[in-house]
């Protein structure tokens, strides 16, 4: 079976240039500004089983589920914002959606190089891959809006707060094929090793264990006294 790639927005754009003359040129002020087809291009549509999941948690939204049968069905269907939730083709047409929402932000919402904007390894970066997935989910959502409202507020907080993260995470790292290694890949793995995990386990077990000890009762040993809070680092304004 033969597999075609998904057409991203800008070939759309170089099609329209070419049958629109797109070689000839316009005169801008005393300047000259090329034709290049469209001057905005529409935000990548996903696939047909990620548009049915969406539609379908959207159908939710406005008619919740009465049952608790049909709560527990909704509470199991994929969120493809949240790709781990998502397998097989959903999760095939998910990461085909999220190449063209990549491209498409770098091309349509950013202009210099200040911001670093998605770099061309994001699949490396899982925490690309989880915003990147919301943010291009919140975008299509949009489509369902019948006001700018929604739009306006993607464009307001949802992508600079995108953005942001980015610059604050990335840096400078991964410039145009020079992907780069996680830097905290040695510390994450001193987190995961098994003695340092097994020593947390114990601590988990010894808190819990404790938790369910009912409270020794006070003895005049143990009573709090005027000493003991100072000797404990513990002040009453009752005691002088």
């Amino acid at each position: 079976m033969t597999t075609t790639e998904p057409t991203h927005p800008s070939q759309y754009a170089t099609r329209a240039a070419k049958v629109s003359g797109g070689g000839n040129a316009a005169p801008n002020g005393g300047a000259m500004m090329p034709l290049v087809g469209l001057m905005v291009r529409p935000f990548p549509e996903p696939g047909p089983t990620v548009r049915t999941t969406m539609e379908q948690l959207q159908h939710y939204t406005v008619e919740p589920p009465a049952d608790e049968e049909a709560l527990h069905e909704l509470a199991q269907m994929p969120r493809p914002w949240d790709p781990a939730t998502c397998t097989g083709l959903l999760r095939s047409e998910v990461w085909a959606w999220l190449d063209l929402v990549a491209m498409w932000v770098n091309e349509e919402h950013l202009w210099n190089v200040t911001r670093p904007g998605i770099p061309e390894c994001w699949p490396a970066h899982p925490h690309l891959v989880h915003d990147l997935a919301i943010l291009a989910c919140c975008r299509y959502y949009t489509s369902f809006a019948v006001t700018p409202a929604a739009l306006e507020d993607w464009h307001r907080y949802v992508l600079p707060a995108f953005l942001e993260r980015l610059r604050d995470r990335l840096g400078d790292a991964c410039q145009p094929g020079k992907h780069q290694p996680r830097p905290r890949l040695e510390r994450d793995t001193a987190h995961a090793a098994t003695p340092v995990r097994r020593g947390r386990r114990q601590r988990y077990r010894d808190d819990v264990a404790r938790a369910g000890e009912p409270p020794a009762p006070e003895t005049p040993s143990t009573a709090s006294t005027p000493e003991r809070a100072k000797r404990d680092g513990v002040e009453h304004e009752g005691w002088s």
